[in-house]
């Protein structure tokens, strides 16, 4: 899986993780609400929700008695009312709380009369007719109005005439015992008159929204009120008697669940959001951050990751994995440890290269300032007046001079030689040849070079003509190099042996020149054939350019063959030349 479609899968997981969490809280918000407003009816009109809530959590028992929900029992105890079950015939099946002036048993007729207050009744009721789980309930709560009684009281002998109130001495005992108090009402709801009214916190005018509101929810206000409306003077009579006087007159109470509700749900999404953009930052902007530092420390040429805790790499565990908040960038980190490791390569041979050239300017300064002295030194012996030379004499000084000039002519061909090669400048041509002839005419002839001693040399030819396709002139350098290499770096009681081997096709072949020396130590063996003079002895002019081995491997890959080296330090050197048709770099 590619990192977009990783970050993409992440990004799209979390946000729908967020997405969900803000759902829950909305949802627990939500059910808070709703749990807090039923509380909250069940107290301000328990005769609307209360009686649903009853029924819904009613169960009839098989003695015919019907069970409550516990909470909702002390709730009509608390309002000071009463339950009644009826059955189809009007009688009283199961009650709770009932006073004793209320009827066992009742006619169809009566209850509707009661119900609609076309006859006299102490209280107000509400029926509710609910069917559940194959029964048929019918449930009579009722509660006594003690301010719609003192206002039937009233208006028996009372009267506003005139603009003046008149109330008997027994009404007026009533409502200073209940420490009500009455108030007569115009057409508009100011206030024409009234009794034992408070001297503060009652209003002396009424709107119709707040008459209704006094009504329907007396608990709002701490107050039961009852009304009575008079047509023939278009007055209003109003009782209020007060029934808790903690509660607040004018405030409601659905705002005090809304409000906190919605604050504790912004609250909660607020410090949500701010905990995923830190969790976000942690996850996706960490490990971002940790990779700009690396680059940061790679532009300053420090090449390995920035270390965590232990020392170990700061994306890592300890047995090498990616820790989780990486994982996402596995392919970001792999490449910046193969980009990291390749600049430390190239910056490591970089310094390898810088130092090699450095030597290698220095050996050819020295390979060229040496035979440029003796040249030098015999040209001014030989323009000195005050010596005369014996023609015998000038000539050996000429060809002293002639043989370290032809030292310096070889030099620079050879290392001219070595940047045709490594450009591609340099394409022989090739012709099918008798190796086996070839080498050894050239191991012949090597052998008759004095410089390399008697016997050194053995050459062991393959049982059958071997033809390949080589440039001679440089197969003839070849060999000259490597047995100069052979025989003039090692001690002088070595050996070389060179055979040659036939391939398994034809055109195949190659030639191995093992020695018994010295032998080469693995630095020596990179080395070998680095085109960067590594420093020979310039004394004798026979021993060379110094720069066989890099001409030597140049020249074999532009005959499409390939050079391989094995040495062990003290056991000798075996060098193989090999044409199989497989370019190769040794």
């Amino acid at each position: 899986m590619s990192i977009r479609r990783r970050l993409m899968t992440r990004f799209i997981g979390m946000l729908a993780g967020a997405v969900i969490l803000i759902i829950l809280l909305g949802s627990s918000a939500t059910y808070w609400v709703v749990q807090r407003i039923n509380e909250v009816s069940l107290v301000d009109d328990f005769a609307t929700s209360g009686l649903d809530q009853l029924i819904n959590t009613a169960e009839m028992k098989p003695d015919g008695t019907v069970r409550y929900d516990p909470k909702l029992l002390e709730q009509v105890k608390h309002n000071q009312g009463w339950l009644q079950v009826l059955d189809e015939k009007g009688y009283v099946i199961d009650d709770f709380h009932t006073p004793d002036d209320v009827p066992k048993q009742y006619k169809p007729g009566e209850l509707i009369a009661y119900w609609e207050a076309k006859k006299p009744f102490p209280y107000q009721i509400v029926i509710q007719i609910r069917e559940k789980d194959g029964e048929h309930f019918t449930l009579l709560y009722g509660e006594r109005n003690q301010a719609q009684s003192l206002l039937d009281q009233a208006r028996q002998s009372s009267y506003y005439t005139n603009g003046e109130l008149v109330l008997q001495p027994k009404q007026q005992d009533a409502l200073r015992s209940k420490d009500a108090y009455l108030q007569v009402l115009d057409a508009y709801g100011h206030e024409l008159d009234s009794f034992n009214k408070p001297a503060i916190g009652v209003p002396s005018s009424y709107d119709i929204q707040e008459l209704v509101l006094r009504v329907r929810y007396p608990n709002r206000y701490g107050i039961s009120t009852a009304t009575l409306y008079d047509e023939q003077n278009s007055t209003t009579w109003m009782i209020s008697i007060p029934v808790d006087p903690s509660a607040s007159g004018d405030q409601n109470p659905y705002k005090f669940i809304l409000a906190p509700a919605l604050l504790v749900l912004l609250l909660s999404v607020v410090i949500l959001l701010i905990l995923l953009a830190l969790w976000y930052a942690n996850r996706f902007g960490s490990p971002m951050l940790h990779m700009l530092q690396w680059l940061q420390r790679l532009e300053q040429g420090h090449y390995e990751e920035p270390k965590g805790i232990g020392g170990a790499p700061r994306s890592q565990r300890r047995n090498g994995k990616w820790k989780r908040k990486y994982h996402v960038y596995a392919e970001v980190l792999r490449s910046m440890q193969a980009l990291s490791a390749t600049l430390k390569q190239d910056e490591e041979l970089r310094k390898k290269t810088e130092s090699l050239r450095e030597e290698w300017i220095a050996g050819i300064t020295h390979d060229l300032k040496t035979p440029l002295s003796s040249i030098q030194g015999y040209a001014h012996m030989l323009e000195a007046q005050k010596y005369s030379w014996s023609p015998e004499e000038v000539r050996e000084f000429a060809g002293i001079m002639l043989d370290k000039s032809m030292y310096m002519d070889r030099l620079v061909n050879d290392l001219a030689m070595t940047y045709r090669l490594r450009s591609g400048g340099y394409q022989p041509p090739v012709e099918e040849t008798d190796v086996n002839t070839l080498l050894h005419d050239l191991v012949l002839r090597a052998e008759r070079n004095p410089v390399y001693g008697e016997g050194r040399i053995c050459f062991q030819s393959a049982n059958a003509p071997v033809y390949g396709h080589v440039h001679i002139p440089s197969f003839e350098r070849i060999v000259d190099n490597l047995t100069a290499n052979a025989l003039l770096h090692n001690p002088a009681e070595s050996t070389l042996t060179v055979s040659v081997h036939p391939g398994k096709q034809a055109g195949e072949f190659s030639v191995h020149f093992a020695d018994d020396g010295q032998g080469m130590d693995p630095e020596l063996v990179w080395r070998l054939f680095e085109r960067y003079y590594r420093g020979t002895d310039t004394g004798t002019s026979d021993v060379g350019s110094g720069l066989g081995m890099a001409v030597t491997k140049g020249l074999i890959e532009a005959m499409k063959g390939r050079i391989e080296v094995q040495s062990v330090s003290g056991e000798g050197t075996v060098i193989r030349l090999i044409w199989d048709g497989k370019s190769g770099h040794g």
